[in-house]
């Protein structure tokens, strides 16, 4: 009488793809028993579900193998051995038991037993890929958007690791401009991705995460974490229609909201790594100090020493120039200052431009009329000084606020990142190299253009400097610094400052002049009435560092006024108590 033989099946608990491996079977048969064949069959297959696994939406046979063992006969009273193989293509993806996708190899034998039910039986086989070398450390930085706020930097050793293994780095956080931050999370998350029948969907399979408190941790230091990998952790994969992938996700959770980065890692069979864990590069305020070092030698500056935070100093074009990050919370990013080597004196104020407030000077150039609102003593010396090149140079940052002494600009990025921090130093530096040029340039006040070739002649002879913009000059008459400084009154120069500068200091400044003091303050009041006479409600101001006098009209050459210097000089003589020959001895 015929029967259903009882089937064993041996298996392998992992096969790898490319390799051959054999399927052993054995049939013990209660009586002898008609057969058209004995069958072994590989199949791998392929199910898609729908989210909540409520329906299948696609069920197929990604590979099937088959093999027939035994073929028409008669399968005697006893146990028969059977030997089947198989080989795997190398491109096959691993086993994926997923929340909408499953990858499944499994092994069945069928025994056709004619006019009766067939013997069946099934396993599971586990497709893993193959122990390997491991691909060269690469270690490894990487930050969330470094705009106008928070962000955070994670350092790994490498990105490439195996199951088993001990994922570890360290996070930094950063940009929070005041803000405190409360919480950190470093996870290894898992994303299973399905694109078929023209959808596409995504969902986390895996997370195992590291938490940190953050109370007492300060922008700038490094967080160090470690996470375990499972060692039946699914590998990395991409097939035809779905994906396993790997990232790093840090989420800094802080006053006003959450900063989320991830990057991208691979899990594979990978063998131990050779000298244990790879060192990881260094995040945080390392690693700022060392991006503003290389940015700042590139631009010529050098980070200043001694200061708290990062920041950047040297001089461009004879420019003192500053650069440090603006905390602000309305406009976190970098900020730049660039000192004027000798301020313009031109009363010169460019800001940005409020809302229905008047243009003020018109430069012509609608980009720069639009944004800004500039103003100075007298318009044609501010057009003069807003340059092309200057309000270009202007225009690339969104904060400006010039006047003659200095520019101070601030743009809205990121104060880590390198190339960022490149871009914002060469525009810095066309800013100092378009306001020196600016400011070489400058003509004097309109009424005075005739005068000027008489001022450059007495700077030239007092071996001294003459700023154009205001006509002031700055030189030495017989041993001693002296100034000449045109005073205005709206626009229009309305006189002068004359004054010697005192060294040493005068101990007796203020005191009584005794008669020969006051015949030598006649004798500067005598010259300075030559001159257009002192200024209404002036005398002679002595003080202990210098000794002036206001006088009443501009000068149209300076040097007229060298009989006054002469006159200030014998009379800081005399109030020491110096006595000299001359006229007034």
């Amino acid at each position: 009488m015929r029967s259903r033989p009882f089937i064993a099946l041996r298996l392998p608990e992992v096969v790898h793809p490319g390799e051959t491996f054999d399927v052993e079977l054995s049939l013990d048969s209660a009586s002898a028993t008609p057969i058209d064949f004995v069958r072994v069959s590989l199949r791998y297959t392929q199910t898609l579900w729908s989210m909540g696994r409520q329906d299948v939406l696609q069920a197929r046979d990604r590979l099937l193998l088959s093999e027939e063992v035994a073929g028409r006969g008669r399968l005697g009273e006893g146990v028969h051995r059977y030997r089947a193989s198989f080989t795997l293509p190398g491109d096959v993806p691993p086993t994926h038991m997923g929340l909408v996708a499953e990858l499944q190899c499994g092994i069945s034998v069928v025994v056709s037993i004619p006019w009766w039910p067939d013997a069946e039986e099934s396993g599971e086989v586990v497709v893993r890929p193959a122990v390997g070398p491991r691909p060269r450390t690469e270690p490894f930085t990487g930050a969330s958007a470094r705009g106008a706020g928070a962000f955070v930097e994670v350092s790994l050793p490498d990105r490439t690791f195996a199951p088993g293994d001990m994922l570890t780095g360290a996070v930094a956080f950063g940009g929070l401009g005041g803000r405190r931050a409360s919480a950190l999370e470093v996870a290894l998350v898992g994303v299973e991705r399905v694109h078929a029948g023209g959808q596409r969907s995504w969902s986390e399979t895996h997370r195992l995460s590291f938490f940190r408190d953050l109370a007492g941790t300060h922008e700038g230091q490094e967080v160090p974490f470690r996470i375990e990998v499972p060692g039946d952790l699914a590998p990395t994969f991409s097939a035809e229609e779905v994906s396993l992938e790997y990232a790093l996700e840090a989420v800094l959770e802080h006053a006003a909201g959450r900063v989320v980065h991830r990057a991208p890692v691979d899990i594979g069979s990978f063998a131990p790594r050779p000298g244990g864990d790879a060192k990881r590069p260094r995040v945080g305020a390392a690693r700022w100090r060392a991006v503003w070092a290389r940015a700042g030698e590139r631009a010529g500056l050098s980070l200043r020493e001694g200061v708290d935070g990062l920041g950047l100093r040297g001089v461009h074009a004879g420019c003192v120039v500053e650069v440090a990050p603006v905390d602000e919370r309305s406009a976190p990013g970098l900020g730049a200052t660039v000192h004027i080597a000798e301020p313009w004196g031109l009363e010169l104020q460019v800001r940005p431009r409020r809302a229905l407030e008047r243009v003020g000077v018109v430069t012509g150039d609608p980009t720069f009329d639009g944004r800004f609102r500039a103003s100075g003593r007298e318009d044609a010396q501010v057009l003069a000084a807003l340059t092309p090149a200057l309000r270009a140079a202007l225009g690339a940052f969104r904060g400006v606020d010039l006047n003659d002494a200095r520019a101070q600009v601030r743009s809205a990025v990121g104060a880590f990142d390198e190339s960022v921090l490149d871009l914002f130093l060469e525009q810095v530096e066309a800013l100092a190299q378009a306001t020196a040029e600016a400011g070489a340039a400058l003509p004097p006040p309109a009424s005075m253009a005739a005068w000027l070739p008489a001022w450059r002649r007495f700077a030239e002879e007092s071996d001294g400097a003459l700023r154009v913009g205001p006509m002031r000059l700055s030189g030495t008459f017989e041993g001693s610094q002296f100034e000449v400084r045109t005073r205005f009154k709206g626009a229009a120069p309305a006189g002068a400052r004359i004054a010697v500068r005192l060294d040493p200091p005068n101990r007796g400044a203020g005191g009584s002049k005794g008669p020969a003091g006051e015949a030598i303050a006649a004798e500067i009041l005598d010259q300075a009435a030559r001159l257009g006479g002192v200024a209404e409600g002036e005398g002679i101001a002595v003080a202990p560092g210098e000794i002036a006098v206001a006088i009443a009209a501009p000068l149209a050459d300076p040097a007229a006024a060298r009989e006054v210097l002469r006159s200030m000089l014998a009379l800081a003589r005399e109030l020491r108590g110096e006595r000299r020959g001359g006229p007034y001895r």
